[in-house]
């Protein structure tokens, strides 16, 4: 028998960087469009309300010895009490003899594997020449955003917005620690002049409500809608919807089980279903175009997918051996 294996954030930190996650991320978005890697269906229960939910995913390796699970509560209000919105877990199991061979805290590798997802999905559907990026919200999400965007894109400009002010100034202290490059960061006073002015934004809120505005997107510009993964959170709004080009995401089934901000618009019959064109995944093998031209709005849709943890949770677990 395997000896189980306890890893902590500090151990997840010391291991995982964002060059290793963009690595990781790329080859398990590849393993899962040749079908090596796939994720059955989500549970996602409310706790005590909509507004805080417990997720259970699975996934599957037929490419490598492991399978895993993984639990997330999400509870909004956390952040004003010191304490993550997010907590997550990924146990990994054998796939041979189906033992537990380690337990991760997951809070930080959950983050991380977010923004390398983002920062892939950006790699691939962003304009070559965009530089501007605009983040809405300041949490560890938002952190790994910016961190992931600046490894694929040349950034001249990074511009903040929160609806708590007082979080702006600090995330701007934190980001300018990790800058790869000296971009500008401008610190928005409101969603519109951030969105007006980005040619890729990332939303990355617990918000139930559209953060920003539709009708404010520059031609070309690519967002990356982090927050929604509830099928009641509608993070975007309908005319962001109605404006994107093409739709891709992690996991086109896992969409249309958690994603609110396309849910509801195909729902009401905003949109039709055919704009989701598949995952980025589809994009790197090349079964789909992530863009067809630099005036085209793209949208890339997170819902988390269990593929990805897992397999950031192998990386992880093979470093730490």
């Amino acid at each position: 028998m395997e000896k189980m294996v306890f890893i902590y954030e500090e151990q997840v930190k010391e291991t995982m960087n964002m060059s290793l996650a963009l690595e990781t991320i790329r080859e398990a978005y590849k393993a899962s469009a040749e079908g090596k890697r796939y994720a059955p269906g989500r549970v996602v229960g409310p706790i005590r309300g909509e507004e805080n939910c417990g997720q259970w995913l699975v996934a599957n390796c037929l490419d490598v010895p492991f399978f895993g699970s993984k639990f997330s509560a999400v509870f909004k209000d956390n952040i004003t009490k010191g304490l993550p919105s997010v907590i997550s877990k990924i146990s990994l199991y054998s796939a041979e003899t189906g033992e537990q061979v380690a337990l991760i805290n997951a809070n930080y590798l959950t983050a991380i594997k977010t923004g390398g997802s983002a920062g892939v999905a950006t790699d691939v559907m962003a304009r070559k020449d965009a530089h501007c990026l605009g983040v809405i919200g300041t949490g560890e999400q938002a952190y790994t955003q910016v961190l992931a965007v600046q490894e694929v894109r040349e950034l001249t400009e990074l511009r903040i917005y929160d609806s708590l002010p007082d979080r702006v100034d600090k995330f701007a202290e934190r980001i300018a620690k990790v800058q790869n490059k000296p971009y500008i960061i401008i610190k928005c006073k409101s969603a519109s002049e951030l969105v007006s002015n980005s040619d890729i934004i990332c939303t990355c809120t617990p918000s139930l409500t559209p953060v920003f505005n539709g009708s404010e997107l520059k031609p070309g510009t690519h967002v990356n809608a982090i927050g929604s993964f509830t099928p009641f959170m509608q993070e975007i709004d309908e005319e962001t919807v109605v404006k994107a080009a093409r739709i891709i995401t992690e996991h086109v089934e896992g969409l249309w089980e958690a994603a609110g901000d396309i849910l509801i618009p195909v729902e009401k019959g905003v949109v039709s279903k055919e704009k989701v064109v598949g995952s980025v995944g589809d994009c790197l093998v090349g079964n789909v175009k992530a863009r067809e031209n630099d005036e085209e709005i793209t949208l890339y849709e997170s819902v988390g997918s269990c593929v990805l943890d897992v397999s950031m949770a192998i990386a992880t677990y093979e470093a730490c051996k």
